[in-house]
């Protein structure tokens, strides 16, 4: 499909080509035969319209085109007839920004020559440029009335239905240029990529198998197969399809992640794995494959594995690579994109040292990871964490502020400091928002109930609290969550749900020890009012 900017190419191409075809090398060409030229002038107005029209030629030559405006412009007054001077005014009304002026010029044109299906479909480019969409699918409507098997009209007409997202009418064109052309390779590709954009996936993948049976080196077709196999969940297939497509471009780094990840997604650890290595031996700086290998040894909780990776990215720091590099490649882009790897580094190298209980090495990592990006919440999330988990609150406290501050949408920091406020019991109402802001995120998530349910138990609330705990049980089996559950049903005097709670509670976490003493408790406290009662 052709971009705008092709376009824009093309209509000041067509221009220049077609007065080339119709230039006044001589004063023949400006037609006394015709009778839209000079048939009604004498030679003499013929002589001042050509000389004109040759001085604003050698103008454009020099790219002086206010000046060849002028010219073009008097040879019109002499004779606003002739088509090409109305071609050399629309170029130049383009090349200078005058583009109301540049829309007169070709409608003229095209009154001129009514049958000259090159002058409408200048104007269509034009408008299409102009991004006046309707106008240009108006000019290439008319233009197929008069040649409905036109196929050059049919596949601008149908890139320009794809720009106005009239997918339904796109689809159309492309199956009456298939009529036409059923082999083409490249027709059954563009209206796969149409479909799968319409969700049409089953006809997508036709339509992609259709155009590697016409040609069986078609890269993109199979990539687009294998993308559809992994949205169906099908990833057998879609490996097979990515080791086709490596068959065609067997240097591809991209498509060895993708299959990668397959790997991983299809369960094939050790496969993903060695696919790493492989493309480090080919792209030894590779930082993504050091990140995505890295991800696969933390989840399996190959930890050493994991550090090792990334310590070992960390040495190559000043010559990594990406595949997925965005913008032009200037310095600051250059070292903002390596300060954005290296916070990732950072990251996941001390989520690795979290679960390997080296939480002073995790501090360190989290630290640098917010050196490295300092506009990032997600940093200060994991920091703020760890220093909850060590007791350390004030210090959680500002880490976790911080990362709300630069990040209001991540749900797990606004949980994470809400429920802090609500332990504490400080900050109520401002844990309540915090809390519900999560919800607004992801509104099934049971943490965040059970929060919400917390926070309203500690501002005394027990009945809105226990309805929100115990949907936050159904959701999600949790020890934490249990316990409130046992806490709230303990207060409201419910002393068997409490102990049925508490029970449940040790049954996810057997070594959970305020369970262990709440329950011990509560069985004496029952004991005694039991006793009391058969006195």
């Amino acid at each position: 499909m052709r971009t705008l900017a092709a376009i824009v190419i093309a209509c000041a191409l067509f221009i220049l080509s077609a007065g080339a075809k119709d230039s006044l090398s001589s004063q023949k060409n400006l037609s006394l035969e015709s009778t839209n030229s000079l048939s009604e002038k004498s030679n003499k107005a013929q002589s001042q319209t050509f000389a004109h029209y040759i001085r604003g030629m050698l103008y454009d030559s020099e790219n002086k085109f206010d000046r060849a405006i002028e010219e073009y412009r008097a040879a019109e007054l002499k004779d606003p007839d002739v088509p090409i001077i109305h071609r050399r005014l629309a170029l130049d009304y383009i090349m200078t920004g005058q583009y109301e002026k540049a829309e007169e010029q070709l409608i003229i044109l095209k009154k001129l020559s009514p049958e000259d299906e090159s002058a409408r479909r200048l104007l269509a480019d034009f408008y299409t440029v102009q991004k006046k969409f309707t106008e240009a699918a108006g000019e290439y409507e008319q233009m197929l009335a008069a040649h409905p098997d036109d196929l050059e009209t049919l596949a601008s007409l149908a890139d320009l239905y794809v720009i106005q997202e009239r997918l339904e009418d796109a689809v159309l064109i492309y199956e009456k240029i298939l009529e036409l052309k059923p082999d083409s390779a490249q027709v059954h590709f563009n209206l796969g990529i149409i479909l799968t954009r319409m969700e049409k996936l089953a006809t997508a993948k036709q339509h992609f198998t259709k155009a590697l049976a016409a040609n069986p080196d078609y890269l993109q077709a199979e990539l687009a197969l294998a993308l559809l196999s992994e949205i169906d969940q099908n990833f057998p297939e879609a490996i097979e399809h990515y080791q086709k497509a490596l068959k065609i471009d067997p240097l591809n780094i991209n498509i060895y992640h993708r299959l990668a990840q397959t790997y991983y997604q299809d369960k094939r650890i050790e496969d993903a794995i060695n696919q790493y290595e492989f493309i480090l031996n080919l792209s030894p700086y590779d930082i993504d494959a050091y990140l995505e290998l890295a991800y696969v040894y933390l989840n399996e909780n190959r930890l050493k594995e994991c550090i090792k990776t990334l310590e070992q990215a960390k040495l190559y720091k000043q010559n990594w690579r990406s595949q997925a590099e965005e913008g032009p490649l200037t310095t600051e882009n250059t070292n903002k994109w390596r300060d954005v790897k290296e916070a990732q580094v950072c990251l996941i190298l001390g989520l690795a040292y979290t679960q390997d209980k080296q939480e002073q090495q995790a501090i360190k990592a989290y630290e640098q990871s917010i050196a490295a990006q300092p506009e990032s919440g997600v940093g200060y999330f994991y920091l703020g964490a760890i220093y909850e988990r060590q007791g350390q609150r004030q210090q959680a406290y500002e880490a976790l502020e911080r990362s709300v501050e630069l990040d209001d949408q991540n749900p797990d920091a606004l949980n994470y400091l809400g429920y802090m406020y609500a332990e504490d019991e400080i900050n109520l109402e401002q844990a309540q928002q915090l809390i519900e802001k999560a919800l607004g995120i992801d509104p099934e998530n049971g943490a965040y109930i059970d929060s919400l349910g917390w926070v309203y138990f500690k501002k005394g609330m027990v009945d809105q609290a226990l309805v929100e705990i115990e949907r936050a049980s159904k959701l999600l089996e949790d020890a934490e969550i249990l316990e409130h559950l046992g806490d709230i049903y303990k207060v409201k005097g419910e002393l068997e749900k409490a102990k049925d709670a508490y029970e449940r509670a040790l049954k996810v976490e057997p070594e959970r020890e305020s369970v262990k003493e709440k329950l011990k408790k509560l069985n004496t406290d029952y004991t005694d009012v039991k006793s009391g009662l058969h006195r």
